[in-house]
């Protein structure tokens, strides 16, 4: 993940009702290959007190996304695979507007 405090990256979020989570993108001001975030679910009264790095990790110029889980276990439902491939597209699409944006 690159520094928050790191004075060439910028950093934002969004929140992605449909799927239930909160994004946070970060990415080098000089270099849009790579698009780091971290992520959690935003809904439950349980995950509101989830560290907003539940999720993270990075996806590059060849839409190859990685990405790390904090230590805990989760219980893998049909519905939160089903987000979290939805959660993927969405990182995906927000990687290709950055950098249609930086052309």
């Amino acid at each position: 993940m690159v520094p928050i405090n790191d004075k060439g990256s910028f950093q934002y979020t969004r929140h992605y009702k449909a799927i239930d989570f909160t994004v946070s993108f970060t990415y080098r001001r000089n270099d849009c290959s790579n698009l780091f975030f971290t992520a959690k679910p935003i809904k439950s009264d349980i995950h509101r007190e989830l560290p907003l790095d539940y999720i993270y990790g990075k996806i590059d110029s060849d839409f190859k996304l990685q990405i790390g889980i904090r230590e805990f276990q989760i219980e893998m439902t049909k519905d939160l695979h089903e987000r979290l491939g939805q959660l993927y597209d969405e990182i995906r699409n927000e990687y290709v507007e950055l950098n249609n944006k930086h052309l």
